[in-house]
């Protein structure tokens, strides 16, 4: 009995906490991602790395085991995009026109927000597993008001992200 205890029910037992771990931090890069561009898309255009982005998600990420690997390891892509009207393609946003302004007619038609580089690590090592690359992955959503105030013609940075 002790020996079906130790060869299977106990390495089954680890088995599913590090699966119920990998899929609960999985969950949490994609809530991250989905909550980055809904913020991204809600708020003023300010450069083209997207770094109120990033600086933003890195403070509100939900909780995960590894969320120390944010900002160093996992690394936080954001991307603005254009509609190209003469061939009706989608472009990098071309930020030059905002000459360094928050303008709200400085708005991009798309932002996606993507993780890389994350490695999940828990209790993989102390059972002599190499570490497990998740893939990289990305949202991409229209914008949305962009941070502008059409009646004011002014762009405040934290309109729209109260939700």
């Amino acid at each position: 009995m002790a020996l079906v205890l130790i060869g299977i029910l106990f390495p089954l037992t680890i088995g599913i906490i590090v699966i119920a771990e990998l899929t609960w931090t999985y969950h949490a890069l994609v809530t991250l991602t989905r909550q980055g561009a809904h913020y991204a898309a809600a708020t003023c255009f300010q450069d083209d790395a997207g770094s109120n982005v990033v600086a933003w998600m890195e403070a509100n990420a939900p909780p995960f085991l590894d969320q120390s690997q944010l900002g160093g390891a996992i690394q936080i892509q954001v991307n603005y995009w254009t509609l190209d009207q003469t061939d009706g393609l989608t472009i990098q946003f071309d930020s030059s026109a905002c000459a360094g302004t928050n303008s709200p007619q400085c708005v991009p038609d798309a932002v996606t927000v993507g993780i890389s580089g994350y490695q999940f690590r828990q209790l993989l090592p102390a059972i002599g597993l190499p570490p497990i690359t998740v893939p990289a992955f990305s949202t991409t959503v229209e914008m949305e008001s962009g941070g502008g105030d059409p009646e004011t013609g002014t762009c405040n940075p934290e309109a729209g992200t109260s939700s």
